[in-house]
């Protein structure tokens, strides 16, 4: 019962730290950045409602991962219902989601408080605010962001309200966890002077905070209602905490990066010293869940006591956070307006021109993405020595595919491509390329869905991990829908067309949530194409070979003529956005459109040709295998299906 109201006190301590960080850092009193200063109502109401968003957002994700990942089904014949604790748990991250979702709405009223001072109050005119209102969260970007976040959570709690499967609750947590993720478009990282680095590091960080604290906090609350199935809920929680410590490590050193000069200033300034807070409360929290695993993590009294103590200090560690997020950081996050460029890319224009030296040598970080291309190779390393160490085989030839596909995707991110992929057609195009026809043939020869089969253990009490959800997937009726070769091919080719003729590429690049959709969009298309034809991992629909060849020819016939079509384009592709750039003239960015196209045209042979080849390989290999196949069945019977055919044909030669 102590554990509990310790547990339930979190939210007012978070409050308390909020405010406390607000007077540390001067904020509460001074209000830089505006020509008027917010009401009170918006000084200290508007860092309470975002406690209770993200209490509310912390406690949905905590358990929604606990039901769709944590906790065991009663009984493998119910594995697909939502029965006991993940039916009420459901039940609870349904109620939660409609909090955060109002505290959502709230916010975003208050932030327009903000926008326009004390100059139009609340109580003048209602109908005049809510026009106000309705216009500020339809056009300017911080109110559409806030907006659709509660659109999405108020998705998610409709789902959950009347979930009765466990694909449903799934679905939930998806729509959750992208709310969750916009918000990193929010506050400083949206107009921060390296705004890319800082809105996926934000978001990471409030992911990784919310899969950390989210279950153990839910755990103490309900320690009722999770019941006997606490102890394996708290092992398999385990590895989830490791990596989010892990993530909210890196997330924040760069954030720290963004918005300081140097780790002097973690003590000189009023913002440094809240960082150094909260910096202290992380490693408080890192040091409890490492006294935790080497006591066998108990789900015993013990453990709920330090849990509580735990969900205590990172509420003190979100509320800091709160402050942050309402205080000026040394680093000025505001571009002058001199720098234009700047201020649209996110980072300084690079003076060498685009060469094929400097595709190779450049260096622009995308420190997010170049983690996530560290973790899927260290990911891979881990199960190919867990099969070695059990002393199953595992191909060489595998590991090394897919590792080459790691290494390309974090050139593609970090390298030329992405240092003048804004700025210039023809490198977008090269970016463009790599994503879709050089990264994903090689992950898909590296069999990650076959390397997860095997090194990782099925469940046996009904529950879905990581294993059973990506085979799940891959049986679903999308899966089969989306791996026949014709809709794979109109998915990889016809989306061009939308993409580049239909007005996305401009707002790919005016805006980083397009932007990063349509890095996974170009990744994923690209990987379901390569798998239909060339895919080592087993596929709902496997085509023969012929079928195979006659799709890739068809479908980068396409891919060409459509490089034919942007050379023969007189309308320039992204006009408003380097009309905004302002570095080149009409008849320069003409040419390297068609330079552009010309790639599209001419270099998509060499991975054509090479995808070719592969299929005729693996043609021939199946081929050989069914031949070896056919050779010994006739050694084991003594050539019995020949003797029957020739028999059979003699019976119709005395017949006839």
């Amino acid at each position: 019962m102590k554990t509990r109201l310790v547990s339930a006190s979190a939210p007012l301590i978070a409050v308390l730290a909020a405010y406390l960080g607000l007077i540390l850092t001067g904020a509460a009193f001074s209000y830089q950045g505006a020509l008027i200063a917010p009401s009170p109502l918006v000084t200290w109401g508007l860092p309470l409602v975002r406690i209770v968003h993200h209490t509310a957002m912390i406690y949905v994700i905590g358990c929604l991962w606990l039901v769709c990942l944590l906790l065991p089904a009663q009984g493998r014949a119910r594995a697909g219902a939502l029965d006991g604790p993940r039916a009420t748990l459901t039940r609870y991250a349904s109620y939660g989601a409609f909090v955060w979702a109002a505290a959502s709405v709230v916010m975003n009223m208050l932030s327009y408080l903000e926008a326009i001072g004390t100059g139009t109050p609340l109580t003048a005119s209602f109908p005049r605010f809510l026009g106000g209102f309705w216009e500020f969260a339809t056009t300017i970007e911080l109110g559409q962001i806030y907006l659709v976040s509660a659109f999405l959570v108020l998705l998610a709690a409709q789902l959950l309200f009347f979930a009765r499967r466990i694909n449903t609750a799934c679905w939930g947590l998806a729509f959750a966890m992208l709310a969750l993720l916009l918000l990193g478009l929010a506050g400083h990282a949206g107009s921060s002077t390296d705004h890319a680095n800082a809105v996926n590091a934000l978001a990471v960080h409030i992911a990784a905070t919310a899969i950390w604290v989210g279950p153990l906090a839910v755990m103490v609350l309900h320690r009722r209602t999770v019941g006997e199935y606490a102890q394996v809920a708290l092992e398999r929680f385990s590895p989830w905490a490791f990596a989010a410590v892990i993530a909210i490590a890196f997330s924040g050193l760069v954030n720290a990066l963004v918005r300081m000069n140097g780790p002097a200033e973690l003590l000189q300034t009023p913002y440094g010293r809240v960082v150094f807070l909260k910096l202290i409360g992380l490693l408080l929290l890192a040091g409890f869940g490492a006294w935790q695993r080497r006591r066998q993590l108990r789900a015993d009294a013990g453990f709920a006591r330090l849990a509580a103590g735990e969900a205590v200090v990172m509420a003190a560690v979100v509320g800091l956070s709160v402050a942050l997020g309402r205080s000026a950081p040394p680093v000025p996050q505001t571009v002058p307006g001199n720098l234009r460029v700047e201020s649209l890319l996110g980072y300084p224009a690079p003076e060498a021109p685009f060469t094929l030296v400097t595709l190779f040598t450049s260096f622009q970080p995308d420190w997010m993405m170049l983690g996530a291309a560290c973790t899927m190779a260290l990911l891979y390393l881990l199960g190919v020595r867990r099969l070695r160490r059990r002393g199953d085989a595992w191909q060489p030839k595998r590991t090394i595919f897919w590792l080459l596909g790691c290494l390309a995707f974090a050139w593609v991110m970090n390298g030329g491509p992405a240092a003048y992929g804004m700025i210039l057609f023809h490198a977008h195009m090269v970016q463009h390329m790599a994503l879709m026809m050089v990264v994903p043939p090689l992950l898909v020869l590296g069999a990650p869905v076959t390397l997860l089969s095997r090194a990782v253990a099925p469940r046996t009490d009904g529950s879905r991990g990581v294993r059973e959800w990506v085979l799940v997937i891959l049986h679903s009726r999308y899966a089969r829908l989306l791996s026949y070769a014709p809709v794979a091919g109109v998915i990889f080719a016809g989306s061009l067309v939308m993409f580049y003729f239909a007005g996305f590429f401009t707002l790919a690049m005016f805006y980083h949530a397009a932007h990063v959709f349509m890095t996974v969009h170009f990744l994923l298309s690209g990987y379901l194409f390569a798998w239909v034809l060339i895919g080592v991992d087993p596929s709902p629909h496997p085509l023969n070979h012929a079928m195979r060849l006659i799709t890739l020819l068809v479908t980068l016939s396409f891919h060409a003529f459509f490089g034919v079509a942007v050379i023969s384009s007189v309308n320039l592709i992204g006009a408003s956005w380097y009309a905004a750039l302002g570095m080149y003239g009409q008849e320069q960015l003409m040419l390297n459109q068609a330079i552009g196209g010309s790639i599209m045209w001419g270099i998509s042979e060499i991975p054509t040709v090479l995808l070719g080849f592969g299929v005729v390989l693996q043609w021939t290999r199946d081929d050989t295998r069914k031949a070896r196949q056919w050779d010994r069945k006739a050694d084991r019977d003594g050539d019995a299906e020949l003797k029957e055919y020739n028999e059979r044909l003699a019976r119709l030669n005395t017949r006839g």
